[in-house]
């Protein structure tokens, strides 16, 4: 049996990880809170437990099966638990003869003082990398969080001009073109197809870098510069949907530094939400409060209203998952959100921001009040919140567009969680089987886990009921023809 003699929050990380939990349910299996947990992720090695909380860990381990204990072993010998990013010795061959993939590593955790024509050969080899070696450079990304992840983005707000560069003469129709290819790109992603064809997306932002590497006019690089930005924001968007998260994280970071470099603020804060987002579905509530803050107040005074919309509503979500404590916070941040929509100019909606319409809103207000009712143990308040909650969900289904297939889904799932809120298994079961219906043909990661995040908890309290059986064995067979064909579309 694996032992520790003493347990630091590096240890800590790597028992949750061998454990496949989230932030929360670790933080409930060992009885304590979740910004304790995060906490220990965040200082790693600089901290150490209290003696009572080393038993606890030492009860959790033994209790572990062989499986977890073996996870456990590896991860720990490794270093690398769930926030450190390595490079494994499979992926440590060069690239190409100027560039090795550990110092492409260097550029892609956040290096904001690139030049421009650095900026464009990071994006160039990183996305030559992925389309040459996906398996083995996957191998090689582990997701970065706590401090190390937060002072990246910090970094790239003190990154920023002070003052927005005056524009001139935009040019050719080939440069339009481009522009209008990132926004096919996108509708394909909303119709739930994206996923499926990222390499495409990846394709074409390595054909941008590319001509990033030849001189232009200021106006015409700082245009290009835009299209790159959005198509790695697009790019870490689909990866995240593939559940490649680590890989999806430096296409984000690589985002950034192309919006630095378009002088594009407003796009950069929208993609810290993005990346907010996946921390919040992998369980580092604190690491999308400090995100999610900090890319609001990177926002210019007068900066996009539908981005500041946006990320007011994935505060309100991080502040309900800390708990009841910051419920007042969250039920602010989500009138907030509501506001800064309603306030929102309608020439002020670029492209990359289409999809914040009243739906979405009513979307991430339902998020926050659903997460408030089910982490609420007073059951008068919790229903009052799951009232909120349905109301919120019932007008995003009434008027999401046909269009965005995958949103229809994610709505008709969070109705479920609301009826799980509500005590009603069978409603939500039913509402369940509804999505999972829907969802057919779909891969998504995205999917797959709102999916288990619905049947997780009806089958820990209600597995009885024959609704939930039923829905819990549906999902179990999307699960394995989704799964074969993930693994079949990886070796591609």
């Amino acid at each position: 049996m694996t032992a520790v003699d003493r347990w630091t929050g590096q240890e800590a990380a790597a028992l949750r990880a061998a454990l496949r939990m989230t932030v929360r349910d670790f933080a409930a299996r060992l009885g304590i809170g979740v910004r304790t947990v995060s906490n220990w992720e965040a200082r790693r090695e600089g901290i150490t437990p209290l003696p009572e909380m080393q038993a606890v860990l030492d009860t959790v381990l033994a209790q572990a099966d062989d499986d977890v204990q073996e996870r456990f072993s590896l991860t720990r010998s490794s270093g690398s638990g769930t926030s450190v990013a390595a490079v494994s010795p499979a992926s440590a061959a060069p690239v190409a003869p100027d560039l090795s993939l550990d110092v492409l590593m260097e550029w892609t955790t956040g290096d904001f003082r690139l030049s421009r024509s650095e900026a464009a050969e990071a994006i160039e080899r990183f996305t030559a990398s992925d389309m040459a070696t996906r398996r083995a450079f996957l191998m090689g990304l582990s997701l970065l969080s706590g401090t190390p992840l937060v002072r990246q983005v910090q970094r790239w707000v003190a990154a920023l001009p002070m003052a927005p560069v005056s524009t001139d003469q935009l040019g050719a129709d080939q440069l339009s073109d481009l522009e209008q290819s990132v926004t096919f790109f996108r509708r394909w992603d909303a119709s739930g197809a994206g996923g499926l064809h990222r390499k495409a997306v990846v394709g074409q932002l390595n054909a941008v870098a590319e001509t990033l590497g030849e001189p232009h006019a200021v106006a015409t690089e700082r245009r290009l510069f835009q299209v790159a930005a959005e198509l790695a924001q697009l790019a870490g968007w689909m990866t995240y949907d593939t559940g490649s998260f680590g890989l999806a994280q430096r296409y984000y970071l690589l985002a950034l530094g192309a919006c630095q470099h378009a002088d594009a603020p407003d796009l950069g804060a929208k993609i810290v939400g993005d990346m907010t987002q996946m921390l919040t579905a992998l369980g580092f509530y604190d690491d999308s409060l400090s995100l999610v803050q900090t890319a609001l107040a990177s926002l210019p005074r007068h900066g996009n209203a539908l981005v500041r919309s946006e990320l007011l509503g994935l505060e309100a979500r991080a502040c309900a998952q800390l708990g009841r404590q910051e419920a007042s916070n969250a039920r602010r941040a989500v009138d907030a959100c509501i506001e800064a929509y309603q306030a929102a100019p309608p020439t002020d909606r670029p492209d990359w921001v289409h999809y914040m319409n009243q739906a979405e809103v009513e979307c991430l207000a339902a998020n926050a009040y659903t997460e408030l009712a089910l982490a609420e143990p007073e059951p008068k308040r919790a229903l009052a919140h799951a009232a909120q909650a349905e109301q919120h969900t019932n007008s995003a289904i009434a008027i999401r567009g046909a269009s965005y297939s995958r949103s229809r889904v994610l709505d008709h799932l969070r109705l479920g969680k609301v009826r799980l809120a509500q005590r009603e298994p069978a409603e939500a079961a039913n509402v369940g089987m509804q999505a999972l219906e829907q969802a057919n043909g779909m891969r998504s990661s995205v999917l797959t886990k709102w999916l288990t995040g619905l049947s997780d908890p009806l089958g820990a309290q209600y597995a009885s009921v024959p609704a939930v059986a039923a829905f819990r064995e549906a999902l179990s067979d999307y699960l394995r023809v989704n799964t074969a064909g993930s693994r079949r579309e990886s070796d591609d």
